[in-house]
């Protein structure tokens, strides 16, 4: 029997990357965010949930790509970091959900040594193209975009 797991899919700037189901908490339409001081370009605030505070992340522009214009397909899916704390990306929208074996996965292509391809888990062939799944891990220090014991001067 093939093991499968299933991929949530969005989109940025025409590509679209994967994340695991299992990971996704909730896919929610866009709302502004209350900003925070001396915090990374790409973190673009924070937003209460059912009365938690979710750092909320741009990830066009962690991905070094043009901020998001916030349209009506933009959508913030918050996931469960690797300390299962919550966290916002901004797409541009919401795709499929995919179910995918190990075998369907392949190792990203090794361009170059300048390009960072840690964040990348690896890319599927899917209907509407390819599939990049991501590594959150490697893209954010969560425990950075929001430090413990700041939230007094903010809020």
């Amino acid at each position: 029997m093939m093991l499968t797991e299933e991929f949530l899919s969005f989109v940025i700037a025409d590509d679209e990357y994967g994340v695991p189901i299992l990971d996704v908490r909730e896919v929610r339409g866009w709302s502004p965010v209350r900003e925070i001081p001396n915090s990374p370009d790409y973190m673009k605030g924070v937003l209460e949930i059912r009365g938690e505070y979710v750092p909320i992340v741009d990830l066009r522009m962690r991905f070094g790509l043009a901020p998001a214009v916030v349209g009506a397909t933009t959508v913030v899916i918050v996931l469960n970091d690797a300390e299962k704390q919550p966290l916002g990306i901004i797409v541009d929208g919401v795709s499929e959900v995919y179910p995918l074996s190990e075998e369907q996965i392949k190792p990203p292509p090794h361009v170059s040594a300048e390009i960072d391809h840690s964040y990348v888990r690896g890319i599927a062939s899917v209907p509407a193209g390819h599939l990049i799944l991501i590594h959150l891990e490697a893209l954010f220090d969560v425990s950075q975009l929001v430090a413990p014991n700041q939230e007094e001067s903010w809020v």
